[in-house]
């Protein structure tokens, strides 16, 4: 009871903008959230992630404004959601490369000689990009860094590395369907 009562003090603070009170609220409930996401993701950097970004949200969004029931439990109900989405989003990636794999090896021998331009491709266009975002995308997805690893050598954050990483696909695939159907 007196936690709630502490929680609804700790509101009234939010929404009055204090940025002391979004900290206490920060320190009280990170480390429940994450291990909650890490339950159900299985995945500690992703976890991690979901949390971080719903107290983003809550902050840059003025989310807290909209919070008429306990805090603990819009948090809880918050990541939980999240981490369902994020499941279905790995799902639905993953489906498409179960797709796509059928698809290379439906094409058979066609495929190498396919493979052999797309590399020569996928090499001329990461060569284009900036420098950290072709890093990034080499540590990443060629050397099979995980991302911490990857941001602490290239001296950045996860998040700037995510970044780049995003940034480099969607280049990726909108200068590879161009380069690939040009003629050579």
């Amino acid at each position: 009871m007196m936690d709630e009562s502490n929680d609804m003090l700790l509101l009234n603070s939010l929404k009055q903008g204090n940025l002391d009170a979004y900290g206490i609220l920060f320190k009280k409930y990170y480390k429940l959230l994450a291990t909650q996401a890490f339950y159900i993701l299985k995945d500690e950097m992703e976890a991690e992630d979901i949390v971080q970004l719903l107290f983003i949200e809550i902050w840059d969004r003025q989310l807290y404004l909209n919070i008429n029931t306990s805090i603990k439990a819009y948090l809880q109900s918050a990541v939980y959601n999240r981490c369902l989405n994020a499941i279905s989003k790995h799902n639905t990636a993953q489906k498409k490369l179960d797709q796509y794999q059928l698809f290379l090896n439906y094409k058979g021998s066609e495929a190498e000689v396919d493979h052999y331009h797309a590399v020569k491709v996928i090499n001329e266009i990461l060569r284009e990009m900036p420098e950290q975002r072709s890093r990034a995308f080499n540590l990443v997805y060629l050397e099979d860094k995980k991302y911490k690893e990857a941001a602490d050598e290239m001296g950045i954050t996860i998040n700037s590395v995510k970044t780049h990483l995003k940034l480099a696909m969607k280049s990726l695939r909108l200068k590879f369907v161009t380069k690939n159907n040009s003629p050579d």
